[in-house]
Protein backbone atom coordinates (compact mmCIF):
# COMPACT_ATOMS: atom_id res chain seq x y z
CA UNK A 1 0.00 0.00 0.00
CA UNK A 2 1.11 3.31 -1.09
CA UNK A 3 1.00 7.01 -0.49
CA UNK A 4 -1.31 7.53 -2.86
CA UNK A 5 -4.08 4.80 -1.33
CA UNK A 6 -5.25 8.06 0.25
CA UNK A 7 -7.56 8.34 -2.04
CA UNK A 8 -9.84 6.06 -1.32
CA UNK A 9 -11.35 8.01 1.26
CA UNK A 10 -14.71 7.39 2.74
CA UNK A 11 -16.78 9.10 -0.07
CA UNK A 12 -15.12 7.03 -3.07
CA UNK A 13 -17.91 3.89 -3.29
CA UNK A 14 -20.98 5.58 -3.60
CA UNK A 15 -19.70 8.42 -6.29
CA UNK A 16 -17.96 5.01 -8.43
CA UNK A 17 -21.04 3.43 -8.05
CA UNK A 18 -23.18 6.09 -9.40
CA UNK A 19 -20.94 7.30 -12.06
CA UNK A 20 -22.97 6.83 -15.36
CA UNK A 21 -26.64 8.38 -14.08
CA UNK A 22 -27.91 11.51 -14.73
CA UNK A 23 -27.37 14.29 -12.42
CA UNK A 24 -29.04 13.82 -9.34
CA UNK A 25 -31.04 10.64 -10.98
CA UNK A 26 -29.83 8.40 -8.34
CA UNK A 27 -31.18 10.44 -5.40
CA UNK A 28 -34.23 8.09 -4.25
CA UNK A 29 -32.55 5.08 -4.99
CA UNK A 30 -29.43 6.49 -2.43
CA UNK A 31 -31.74 7.82 -0.08
CA UNK A 32 -33.71 4.30 -0.13
CA UNK A 33 -30.61 2.38 0.14
CA UNK A 34 -29.19 4.20 3.50
CA UNK A 35 -31.91 4.21 5.18
CA UNK A 36 -32.59 0.04 4.55
CA UNK A 37 -28.89 -0.23 5.95
CA UNK A 38 -29.52 1.83 8.84
CA UNK A 39 -32.74 -0.46 9.71
CA UNK A 40 -30.77 -3.74 8.98
CA UNK A 41 -28.10 -2.47 11.89
CA UNK A 42 -30.44 -1.90 14.04
CA UNK A 43 -30.04 1.33 14.97
CA UNK A 44 -32.36 2.64 17.81
CA UNK A 45 -33.12 6.10 16.05
CA UNK A 46 -34.08 4.61 13.15
CA UNK A 47 -36.00 0.73 14.48
CA UNK A 48 -38.17 3.17 16.81
CA UNK A 49 -40.15 5.08 14.35
CA UNK A 50 -39.17 4.24 10.73
CA UNK A 51 -41.57 6.14 8.84
CA UNK A 52 -40.60 9.30 11.33
CA UNK A 53 -36.85 8.98 10.37
CA UNK A 54 -37.79 8.14 6.79
CA UNK A 55 -39.04 12.01 6.73
CA UNK A 56 -36.27 13.02 8.76
CA UNK A 57 -33.76 11.31 6.28
CA UNK A 58 -35.81 12.80 3.03
CA UNK A 59 -35.25 16.60 5.15
CA UNK A 60 -31.87 16.24 5.29
CA UNK A 61 -31.15 14.64 1.58
CA UNK A 62 -33.44 17.86 0.52
CA UNK A 63 -31.62 19.92 2.53
CA UNK A 64 -28.44 19.81 0.28
CA UNK A 65 -28.93 20.54 -2.94
CA UNK A 66 -28.15 18.47 -6.11
CA UNK A 67 -25.40 20.25 -7.20
CA UNK A 68 -22.75 21.16 -5.45
CA UNK A 69 -18.72 21.30 -5.22
CA UNK A 70 -16.92 17.83 -4.60
CA UNK A 71 -12.78 18.76 -4.72
CA UNK A 72 -10.71 15.98 -4.89
CA UNK A 73 -6.97 16.84 -4.24
CA UNK A 74 -3.96 14.37 -4.82
CA UNK A 75 -1.47 16.10 -3.84
CA UNK A 76 2.75 14.89 -3.44
CA UNK A 77 3.69 14.05 0.20
CA UNK A 78 6.75 15.89 -0.53
CA UNK A 79 4.91 19.34 -0.43
CA UNK A 80 5.10 21.19 2.74
CA UNK A 81 1.79 22.34 3.73
CA UNK A 82 1.97 25.82 3.53
CA UNK A 83 2.09 25.07 -0.49
CA UNK A 84 -0.88 22.59 0.06
CA UNK A 85 -3.01 25.82 1.32
CA UNK A 86 -1.64 27.96 -1.60
CA UNK A 87 -2.46 25.36 -4.15
CA UNK A 88 -6.55 25.88 -3.40
CA UNK A 89 -8.01 27.24 -6.25
CA UNK A 90 -5.46 26.34 -9.00
CA UNK A 91 -5.54 23.03 -11.49
CA UNK A 92 -4.68 21.24 -8.13
CA UNK A 93 -8.53 21.71 -7.02
CA UNK A 94 -10.74 19.67 -8.99
CA UNK A 95 -14.52 20.56 -9.45
CA UNK A 96 -17.33 18.38 -10.37
CA UNK A 97 -19.76 20.46 -12.04
CA UNK A 98 -22.78 17.35 -11.20
CA UNK A 99 -21.11 16.10 -7.78
CA UNK A 100 -24.16 16.18 -5.45
CA UNK A 101 -24.50 15.12 -1.90
CA UNK A 102 -26.35 11.69 -2.41
CA UNK A 103 -23.40 10.76 -5.25
CA UNK A 104 -20.52 11.04 -2.93
CA UNK A 105 -21.92 9.23 0.40
CA UNK A 106 -20.35 5.57 0.80
CA UNK A 107 -23.23 3.34 1.62
CA UNK A 108 -21.20 1.52 2.95
CA UNK A 109 -20.66 3.71 5.81
CA UNK A 110 -24.67 5.02 6.31
CA UNK A 111 -23.97 6.24 10.09
CA UNK A 112 -22.14 9.03 8.32
CA UNK A 113 -25.27 10.50 7.43
CA UNK A 114 -26.30 10.64 10.90
CA UNK A 115 -23.58 12.18 11.52
CA UNK A 116 -23.57 14.86 9.31
CA UNK A 117 -27.30 15.49 10.01
CA UNK A 118 -26.58 15.69 14.01
CA UNK A 119 -23.63 18.17 12.88
CA UNK A 120 -26.11 19.95 10.85
CA UNK A 121 -28.87 20.38 13.08
CA UNK A 122 -26.20 21.59 16.16
CA UNK A 123 -24.73 23.97 14.11
CA UNK A 124 -28.45 25.60 13.29
CA UNK A 125 -30.60 25.05 16.06
CA UNK A 126 -26.78 26.42 18.99
CA UNK A 127 -25.61 29.75 17.60
CA UNK A 128 -23.10 29.47 20.79
CA UNK A 129 -21.51 26.94 19.29
CA UNK A 130 -20.63 27.85 16.17
CA UNK A 131 -18.48 26.71 14.08
CA UNK A 132 -18.82 23.34 14.76
CA UNK A 133 -16.10 21.20 14.42
CA UNK A 134 -16.05 17.13 14.50
CA UNK A 135 -12.49 15.09 14.38
CA UNK A 136 -12.18 11.40 13.53
CA UNK A 137 -9.32 9.10 12.74
CA UNK A 138 -9.67 7.49 9.55
CA UNK A 139 -6.48 4.68 8.99
CA UNK A 140 -3.02 4.52 8.51
CA UNK A 141 -1.34 4.65 5.65
CA UNK A 142 2.48 3.78 4.40
CA UNK A 143 4.58 6.58 3.04
CA UNK A 144 7.54 7.28 1.99
CA UNK A 145 9.59 9.53 4.23
CA UNK A 146 10.18 13.33 3.41
CA UNK A 147 13.82 13.65 2.28
CA UNK A 148 14.59 16.18 5.04
CA UNK A 149 13.52 13.61 8.04
CA UNK A 150 15.45 10.68 6.55
CA UNK A 151 18.07 12.83 6.51
CA UNK A 152 18.41 12.74 2.09
CA UNK A 153 21.15 10.29 2.42
CA UNK A 154 21.56 7.60 -0.78
CA UNK A 155 21.23 4.70 2.07
CA UNK A 156 17.60 5.81 2.85
CA UNK A 157 16.59 6.52 -0.73
CA UNK A 158 18.00 2.64 -1.71
CA UNK A 159 15.82 1.66 1.13
CA UNK A 160 13.17 3.10 0.50
CA UNK A 161 12.55 4.37 3.93
CA UNK A 162 8.50 4.60 5.24
CA UNK A 163 6.53 6.01 7.66
CA UNK A 164 3.23 5.23 9.30
CA UNK A 165 1.10 8.17 9.01
CA UNK A 166 -2.35 8.72 10.20
CA UNK A 167 -5.12 9.63 8.30
CA UNK A 168 -8.28 12.39 10.28
CA UNK A 169 -11.28 13.71 8.65
CA UNK A 170 -12.32 16.72 9.75
CA UNK A 171 -15.87 17.80 9.50
CA UNK A 172 -16.77 21.66 9.83
CA UNK A 173 -20.17 23.58 9.88
CA UNK A 174 -21.20 27.38 10.07
CA UNK A 175 -23.11 29.84 8.79
CA UNK A 176 -21.93 29.53 4.83
CA UNK A 177 -19.99 32.51 3.56
CA UNK A 178 -17.98 33.56 0.91
CA UNK A 179 -14.21 32.57 0.58
CA UNK A 180 -14.93 30.02 3.24
CA UNK A 181 -12.82 27.35 2.11
CA UNK A 182 -9.73 29.27 1.33
CA UNK A 183 -9.52 30.30 5.18
CA UNK A 184 -10.31 26.86 6.16
CA UNK A 185 -7.60 25.36 4.04
CA UNK A 186 -5.50 28.59 5.62
CA UNK A 187 -6.77 27.01 9.30
CA UNK A 188 -5.39 23.56 8.64
CA UNK A 189 -2.33 25.03 7.52
CA UNK A 190 -1.35 26.77 10.53
CA UNK A 191 -2.63 23.14 12.47
CA UNK A 192 0.22 21.40 10.48
CA UNK A 193 -2.06 19.55 8.52
CA UNK A 194 -2.11 19.00 4.44
CA UNK A 195 -5.66 18.57 3.03
CA UNK A 196 -5.50 15.75 0.41
CA UNK A 197 -9.65 15.68 -0.42
CA UNK A 198 -12.25 18.11 0.35
CA UNK A 199 -16.01 17.57 0.23
CA UNK A 200 -17.69 21.07 -0.02
CA UNK A 201 -21.73 21.24 0.22
CA UNK A 202 -23.73 24.07 1.06
CA UNK A 203 -27.22 23.29 2.58
CA UNK A 204 -30.44 25.38 1.21
CA UNK A 205 -30.77 27.18 4.34
CA UNK A 206 -27.39 29.30 4.60
CA UNK A 207 -24.99 26.60 6.31
CA UNK A 208 -22.37 24.61 4.85
CA UNK A 209 -21.48 21.02 5.42
CA UNK A 210 -17.21 20.19 4.48
CA UNK A 211 -15.12 17.49 4.78
CA UNK A 212 -11.42 17.16 5.02
CA UNK A 213 -9.46 14.08 4.84
CA UNK A 214 -5.81 15.28 6.15
CA UNK A 215 -2.61 13.62 7.40
CA UNK A 216 -0.12 15.96 9.45
CA UNK A 217 -1.03 15.05 12.93
CA UNK A 218 1.33 12.65 14.16
CA UNK A 219 -1.37 10.32 16.56
CA UNK A 220 -4.33 8.39 16.15
CA UNK A 221 -5.82 10.78 19.00
CA UNK A 222 -8.59 13.28 18.06
CA UNK A 223 -9.43 15.54 21.28
CA UNK A 224 -5.71 17.41 21.09
CA UNK A 225 -6.65 17.96 17.03
CA UNK A 226 -9.99 19.12 17.25
CA UNK A 227 -8.14 21.48 20.06
CA UNK A 228 -5.28 22.55 18.40
CA UNK A 229 -8.25 23.53 15.63
CA UNK A 230 -10.43 25.38 18.56
CA UNK A 231 -7.50 27.49 19.77
CA UNK A 232 -5.77 28.29 15.96
CA UNK A 233 -9.33 29.60 14.69
CA UNK A 234 -9.70 31.36 18.17
CA UNK A 235 -7.04 32.66 17.92
CA UNK A 236 -6.39 33.92 14.08
CA UNK A 237 -9.75 33.14 12.17
CA UNK A 238 -12.36 36.00 14.02
CA UNK A 239 -14.52 34.79 11.38
CA UNK A 240 -14.59 31.82 12.02
CA UNK A 241 -15.93 31.98 15.15
CA UNK A 242 -18.06 34.46 14.88
CA UNK A 243 -19.66 33.87 11.69
CA UNK A 244 -22.80 36.70 11.95
CA UNK A 245 -20.14 39.57 11.92
CA UNK A 246 -18.44 39.06 8.98
CA UNK A 247 -21.22 37.10 7.17
CA UNK A 248 -21.71 37.44 3.46
CA UNK A 249 -23.56 34.67 2.08
CA UNK A 250 -22.89 33.76 -1.93
CA UNK A 251 -20.76 30.65 -3.43
CA UNK A 252 -17.65 29.67 -0.96
CA UNK A 253 -14.60 30.16 -3.85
Amino acid sequence: MGYHDIAESSWTSAAAANRGGSSGGGYTDILKEIFDRLMAKGIEEVVSDPSAFREQLHRHFERLPARSASCHLYLLCSLSSHLHASLLGTVDFHFSAISSYSIDLDVEKPEDVLLHRRILDECANNPDKRPVFHVRFLRCIRAPLDSEDSGGSLTSTLRRDIEIRPIHEIIFSTIDKTKLLRELSDLMSEVGLNIHEAHVFSTTDGFCLDVFVVDGWDTKETDGLLQGLKETAARSHASLIEPNKFCSHGKKY
